[in-house]
């Protein structure tokens, strides 16, 4: 039988951490972070001192400028994909990879955008790298870069903090590595391979310390796709490599090129994580009865992306065997655009019916000298609160855009 209408789904919703969690209660006598403090303070949306973020990004990027441009892993390694800011899904990942001792894990990138705790899942990130510098390994992503931050994950900065918390952010960034071998034949990257790609000593030529450009190895990496139409037999497979039309920047590219990569190298396997998918993961070329022709693995960690009720995806990597482990849709607080509060966002909607009831009185011939309301006030503030929403709207639009999926 449904619930009555009448009756409330939740009788409550806890409201979210107010205090400030300052430096000297993060870090202790000891002058080292509280992992669990913090996790349970972000969890309940708790915000922290400007000194407090300062130290731990400081901290964690001369760890991170002291990484190879290439990272090598060994052992049992998780592997996750892009989380998007979606911090819930990232605790999720924790909980369940805790019951594996001994386990490395291994973040693909794009940790902010599309998602509203991009904040908290980039600062989480950064103090397990601080903490476990050697268990730990955060690679670079598409969206871990300014052009693409500016569009969303600013407002999200300056809505929790201030302006100075993005620039600082961005500049971790910039000490990211850009790829990693797990266990000598896994290659792992954002994006994919690229034309200027023939062998490992490329990636580390790289001056990656910087904003990633318009063109070249350092952008293929982080936004290049495979070719989805080419067929063994069709003449694309003899084209390597081709401009990204769909992404318009970077390349795709070809089932050739990938198979020459991975024989070149003595790999047997490449993931990467610049797509989203609707079961977390994709083994490209897999067959009806489960084989997999395609050495090549697509993950996507974060689950309901853009509302698509996905599910989120990683992958457990041993030296001879990899599994992929799935996660359902984590329920996460509800967070209106640009982290408006209810009473601003709903407060045009309260103004514009005013507004046009005031005009019906109008034209009723109510005399509005009674209204003691400035008419060129209202409609100025009613044409600046739907000039703010246009702007929401086109930035959910641009961002669905980009994370499209093919079929």
């Amino acid at each position: 039988m449904p619930r009555r209408t009448i009756e409330r789904q939740r009788t409550e919703v806890p409201a979210p951490f107010t205090n400030i969690l300052g430096f000297r209660e993060l870090f202790g006598k000891q002058n080292v972070p509280d992992l669990d403090l913090l996790r349970v303070h972000l969890a309940n949306q708790g915000r922290l001192d400007m000194v407090a973020i300062r130290e731990i990004l400081d901290r964690t990027t001369i760890i991170l400028s002291k990484e190879s441009n290439l990272l090598l892993i060994n052992g049992k390694v998780t592997v996750v994909g892009a989380l998007h800011g979606h911090f819930y899904d990232l605790l999720t990942i924790l909980k369940k990879t805790q019951t594996v001792p001994d386990t490395k894990l291994l973040f693909l990138g794009s940790y902010v955008h599309n998602g509203n705790f991009g904040v908290e899942t980039v600062i989480f990130l950064l103090t397990m790298k601080l903490l476990n510098p050697n268990q730990v390994f955060l690679l670079r992503g598409s969206q871990d870069c300014r052009t693409v931050a500016e569009l969303q994950f600013k407002q999200e900065c300056l809505t929790k903090y201030c302006k100075l918390a993005f620039y600082w952010i961005m500049d971790a960034f910039d000490s990211l590595p850009l790829a990693a071998v797990v266990n000598g034949n896994v290659f792992c990257v954002h994006g994919g391979i690229s034309s200027r790609l023939k062998s490992m000593q490329d990636i580390e030529k790289i001056n990656r310390f910087r904003e990633p450009p318009k063109k070249g190895l350092f952008t293929d990496l982080l936004w290049s796709d495979l070719n989805y139409e080419e067929t063994e037999d069709g003449n694309q497979m003899q084209k390597r490599f081709s401009f990204n039309q769909d992404r318009r920047i970077s390349v795709y590219f070809s089932l050739r090129a990938l198979f020459e990569f991975l024989y070149s190298n003595n790999f047997r396997l490449l993931v990467r994580s610049n797509q989203l998918l609707s079961e977390g993961a994709y083994f490209h070329g897999t067959t009806d009865d489960g084989t997999i022709r395609y050495p090549f693995v697509s993950l996507c960690s974060a689950s309901n992306v853009m509302n698509y009720r996905n599910k989120g995806g990683y992958l457990f990597v041993t030296p001879t065997t990899v599994g992929l482990r799935q996660i359902a849709w984590v329920p996460q607080p509800y967070i209106l655009p640009n982290g408006m509060n209810a009473f601003d966002w709903s407060l045009s909607f309260l103004m514009k019916k005013e507004h046009k009831h005031i005009q019906t009185l109008k034209s009723q011939g109510y005399p509005l000298s009674l209204l003691k309301i400035d008419r060129k006030k209202l409609a100025a503030y009613i044409a600046q609160r739907e000039k703010e929403r246009t702007q929401i709207l086109r930035i959910e639009k641009m961002s669905a855009s980009e994370n499209r999926i093919r079929n």
